[in-house]
């Protein structure tokens, strides 16, 4: 019964969301240092940089409501809450934003839906802060029912907190939203840099650039400390001392909006990455066309839109493809070099395309501090490959049939809830997507082909394969052919 009553607040959690979506997106703000320590913010700018306009959230304000069409709303609806730091080491702060002062229940479950924590309270209206104290590091699930309905937010501890506990802060009287009659559209890119003070001098946040079109939580992370900027990020050996950052999702393209390209110029559409790595366009690659606005994943090789050669071609004769006898590496054809990718960036030339002898490194060859360098899996019901990091550690995670290119897809079943601890400590993973002949998808479940930056001949170029009985990156084919592809950034 308790477990029903966990399912049903996060369905209602959901229902709430997608009610938010349909009308505005709002946007909350916290801060941490490098060590996941909190920080006080004194502002956060907002700029969307599809129109030119900025907006400065100043303390005590911490979130900022955008509607579609400009009109926004000057009620909250919902309780809102925010954890900070969030993944975090045993200890994490929770800020619950009420419209209304309220009873309610708090309640955290772990991943197998057994109850860790739960305290009835009064809430009031505005800020409320906890201090959440966690012993096994795992993902769990804090949930709060109040009158206004149950929200749900997810919260990753990657260390052993000495017990169970949550310690009820105060009420942290502050007003709630920032309102703005600012015009904003679904998917704009916004830019957002925080600042704070630090030994009576203003600091500044990492710069967010990204493609928004739904509410958003941010942490903004401010160097404060002696930790390197880029401890937090984890890499793959592609060759000896040669490293890449790979991205979270695999390349998705639209017609529709403008995006920046090499030399300073613009060209049609817009490319982002996957917001999930899970997320595939399937059957849907069939509607490819220079009319067709919906996103597509599987494109020809070299189909950047440099020298015309468009991601929505749909030749069947391979030499309209690419740069005739010649790889794509370091050229405009590859697709992260010559444009901008929405969140990845925005910018052309931080994106590459890895060779074939790369992935070839990166798959058999590079030495890992557990051994593992992949293992095949589903992720959300999605078949697909999980590559891990150079310094994965095997007690984040018990990968089974690591290293094993016919192991079954179902060697490892892995849900959303699972996954945010295989990410967090740096995984990466690549979903078959099938591939596309003209405007047929074949084996969008069971197939996935990622092109290389590499040529076999003036018809054929490499891709990387997963299938249920092989991995490897010795295949090549038609250039003629929709695959996915999945972009890295090197580490200097």
């Amino acid at each position: 019964m308790k477990k029903n009553a966990l399912i049903l607040c996060i369905v209602m959690a959901f229902a709430m969301v997608q009610t938010v979506f349909s009308q505005d997106v709002t946007l909350r703000f916290t801060s941490a240092k490098t060590d996941g320590t909190y920080v006080r913010l004194d502002s956060v700018t907002v700029q969307n940089t599809n129109r030119s306009w900025s907006e400065t959230v100043v303390y005590p304000d911490t979130v900022l409501n955008l509607q579609m069409a400009g009109i926004f709303s000057a009620q909250a609806s919902a309780t809102d809450i925010v954890a900070y730091p969030n993944p975090f080491n045993g200890t994490t702060n929770v800020a619950v934003t009420m419209p209304q002062s309220s009873d309610a229940m708090v309640q955290v479950f772990n991943l197998a839906g057994q109850k860790v924590l739960e305290r009835a309270m009064k809430l009031e209206s505005g800020e409320n802060l906890f201090e959440v104290r966690l012993q096994e590091p795992q993902a769990y699930l804090l949930s709060i029912t109040t009158t206004h309905g149950c929200r749900t937010i997810k919260l990753l501890n990657r260390n052993a907190g000495g017990g169970n506990s949550l310690s009820f802060r105060g009420n942290g009287n502050i007003q709630e939203k920032l309102h703005t009659s600012q015009p904003f559209q679904d998917r704009d890119v916004l830019r957002i840099i925080g600042y704070a003070t630090e030994n009576n001098s203003v600091v500044t946040s990492r710069e967010v650039l990204q493609e928004l079109f739904v509410s958003h939580n941010y942490t903004l992370v401010f160097g404060m400390t002696s930790v390197p900027v880029g401890d937090e990020e984890y890499f793959f050996s592609v060759g000896p001392n040669r490293h890449v950052l790979i991205s979270s999702g695999n390349l998705q393209y639209t017609t529709n909006g403008t995006h920046t390209v090499a030399g300073g110029g613009a060209d049609i559409g817009t490319w982002r990455f996957a917001p999930n790595p899970w997320d595939v366009i399937g059957n849907a690659n069939s509607n490819i066309s220079s009319n067709n606005t919906s996103w597509i994943d599987l494109f020809g090789w070299g189909t950047s839109g440099y020298n015309n050669k468009y991601p929505y071609m749909t030749s069947v004769n391979s030499i309209d493809y690419g740069n005739g006898y010649y790889d794509i590496a370091n050229t405009n054809y590859d697709w992260g070099v010559y444009n901008a990718i929405s969140n990845g960036g925005n910018q052309p030339g931080l994106w590459r395309t890895l060779t074939q002898s790369e992935w070839l490194y990166l798959l058999n060859y590079r030495s890992t501090n557990s051994g593992i360098r992949y293992a095949k899996a589903t992720l959300n019901n999605v078949s697909g490959l999980i590559i891990v990091p150079d310094d994965w550690e095997t007690s984040t995670y018990t990968l089974n049939s690591t290293n094993d290119t016919s192991a079954a897809f179902s060697a490892n079943i892995i849900t959303t809830s699972q996954w945010p601890v295989l990410e967090v400590a740096g995984c990466v993973f690549l979903p078959v997507a099938g591939y596309r002949y003209y405007t047929t998808v074949f084996l969008p479940s069971t197939n996935g082909d990622y092109w290389t930056a590499t040529y076999y001949d003036e018809y054929s170029s490499y891709f990387m394969n997963i299938i249920a009985s092989n991995v490897n990156s010795f295949s090549n084919h038609g250039r003629y052919f929709g695959r996915s592809v999945r972009l890295v950034q090197d580490v200097p």
